[in-house]
């Protein structure tokens, strides 16, 4: 049987940066945030870091236990509203985002989080695929380095990152500096990074050794 393609997916300024893991090496591809579906056709396994099937009132269950699991590092969660408050977008009201959001879930929304509306629907048109899943990067780095490390946004981080990385690149022949040299160049460097943990995160559900929040259940899950 021929080797599955897999691939780690991350937003990026200009759209979603895809690492792609296919007969032992690994690739770089990029799309515009509505042009996912022709970019995945030819893949097995996508995990991306996305909000993937929203909830229709209350906070996702996922979010809620991933943000605790994160401990100090929980606002690197973002909380998810129900798709009342995501189908407004980003462009309406706060006023009005707010008032909808209190109403399903009790409590107002961040404008982070609003700010993805427009990923997280262009991901949701492409539901159901059954080779989608979400992951959640912060997690997957936490697993493989042993715990969840400092900010991504650090040059300290970057290099944990790099570090936790690289002993599972090796198994491909790279490394993660490496990897940084061939990616697009307008991809940002934790961009980047956060779509190779992606990718790890495929290869973990692949082999049956993801953890996933919650622990069980049909609902939203997320996975590292």
């Amino acid at each position: 049987m021929p080797d599955r393609v897999l691939a780690g997916i991350d937003g990026y300024p200009k759209g979603w940066v895809i690492a792609v893991a296919s007969e032992r090496a690994i690739t770089w591809r990029t799309c515009g945030v509505h042009d996912l579906r022709p970019a995945i056709a030819d893949l097995d396994r996508v995990a991306i870091d996305i909000p993937i099937v929203l909830a229709e009132r209350d906070w996702r269950a996922c979010d809620v236990e991933t943000k605790a699991a994160l401990g100090r590092a929980g606002s690197r969660t973002f909380m998810m509203p129900p798709r009342a408050v995501v189908e407004l977008g980003l462009a309406a009201p706060n006023e009005l985002v707010q008032e909808r959001c209190r109403a399903l879930t009790g409590q107002g929304v961040s404008r982070q989080a609003m700010a993805l509306s427009e990923r997280v629907l262009a991901v949701d048109a492409l539901l159901p695929d059954v080779r989608l899943a979400e992951v959640h990067p912060e997690l997957v780095f936490a697993a493989i380095a042993g715990s969840v490390l400092v900010s991504k946004k650090s040059a300290a981080g970057v290099g944990a990152r790099m570090q936790a990385l690289d002993p599972w690149l090796a198994t491909f022949g790279t490394t993660s500096a490496r990897l940084l040299e061939r990616c697009p160049a307008d991809v940002p460097a934790d961009d980047a990074l956060d779509a190779l943990a992606a990718l790890v995160g495929a290869h973990r559900i692949e082999g049956g050794i993801a953890q996933r929040w919650p622990a069980h259940g049909d609902g939203p899950t997320i996975w590292a």
